[in-house]
């Protein structure tokens, strides 16, 4: 499928019956979902361009690369390091390049006013998240530039660093997080957990001790840091978070177990699932569930659908796009096309292009 103009309103429609789609449908119903990726690439909305620079990287569409190029000049930082990574993953090595660049440090000075010390902020946390995106890319230019940023003036650019780099292998530079695990001030303690769980090998002992720690925070870090383990152990203190007390903890607990395939995590999200759970866990727990190839109830998606928040709207998205049900295919249509949300859109329109080209749903 290449990538076209957006087809009009009336482009082939998909009823909640249709069960199977004819070549010549699923063909224009992808076009379509590509043009609506394409007609949002410049949207107002910093973060609709950073799903749509997103959308096209996972997606490997290479017709995308000049979309992808013309947002590297973006005015948000966000959308720039998101264009840079997609280019990057779509084999473009100006992708690399300008994700470098996107990691340097500006030379300010001192601050001028509040507003000026907030920039600097917002700054900083943009090259965080072009470090930890740096991370991602392979070869000695990218660790170079990581080895750098170690050195960097700003901590928190610093520990990105450091956890890209352990994520290679070097979990020497990981030292500080571990020791962290231990202080007690429990919001370092916290942030420490969220690093660790950025990587994803070291720690899984302490943090275990940590998912049961007095502060609600510190749990949460833990229990979700102990997703990217895949173990026996991580997987049992994830289930015996799901009866926490806090329900910030209890959706930790879910997430984590969403990230670990494993039979004991698959009964536990099932067994979520007969509790009737809120919305956002049970959506998560969907996703996760229909990802490993079960099935999986879609009523609640649906409804969600029609829910005013549209951070829900994306979780119903997402359970959506696992799901390998005919109606789902005809839910990401919908909300492709009506959606008042462009992030919404964008998502929906990229978990459409997904479903088709994994082929017909069952």
């Amino acid at each position: 499928m290449l990538l076209l103009a957006p087809f009009p309103a009336s482009a082939a429609a998909v009823s909640k019956s249709t069960a199977v789609l004819d070549a010549a449908a699923r063909a224009e119903l992808g076009r379509e979902a590509l043009g609506v990726l394409a007609g949002r690439a410049s949207d107002p909305d910093a973060e609709v361009r950073v799903a749509v620079a997103e959308a096209f990287a996972a997606l490997g569409n290479r017709a995308a690369a000049g979309l992808l190029r013309a947002r590297l000049k973006d005015d948000n930082a966000d959308a720039r390091v998101a264009a840079a990574a997609g280019l990057h993953r779509l084999g473009d090595v100006r992708g690399l390049t300008a994700l470098i660049e996107e990691t340097k440090p500006l030379s300010w000075g001192a601050a001028k006013s509040p507003a000026d010390e907030l920039r600097r902020m917002a700054r900083d946390a943009a090259r965080t998240r072009a470090v930890l995106r740096l991370g991602e890319a392979a070869g000695d230019l990218a660790k170079e530039s990581l080895e750098s940023a170690l050195r960097d003036p700003a901590g928190e650019v610093r520990d990105a660093a450091a956890v890209a780099l352990g994520r290679l292998g070097r979990e020497d530079v990981l030292q500080p997080f571990l020791e962290s695990l231990e202080d007690p001030d429990p919001e370092v303690r916290a942030y420490a957990a969220g690093r660790l769980g950025l990587v994803g090998r070291p720690g899984r002992e302490r943090l275990i001790a940590a998912s049961v720690d007095v502060s609600t925070a510190v749990r949460a870090e833990a229990v979700l840091a102990l997703g990217a383990f895949g173990d026996a152990q991580a997987v049992e203190a994830a289930v015996t978070a799901l009866r926490d007390k806090s329900g910030r903890v209890r959706l930790a607990a879910v997430r984590a177990l969403a990230r670990q395939d494993a039979p004991a995590s698959t009964a536990a999200l099932k067994a979520l699932l007969d509790g009737a759970p809120p919305p956002e866990p049970a959506l998560v727990a969907q996703a996760a569930l229909a990802a490993r190839g079960e099935d999986t109830d879609l009523s609640l998606a649906e409804l969600t659908m029609g829910q005013r928040d549209p951070d829900l709207r994306l979780l119903a998205v997402a359970a959506l796009a696992e799901s390998r049900r005919p109606e789902a295919l005809a839910l990401l249509t919908k909300a492709m096309r009506e959606d008042g949300d462009g992030r919404v859109r964008a998502r929906a329109a990229k978990a459409v292009i997904s479903t088709l080209k994994r082929g017909e749903p069952r």
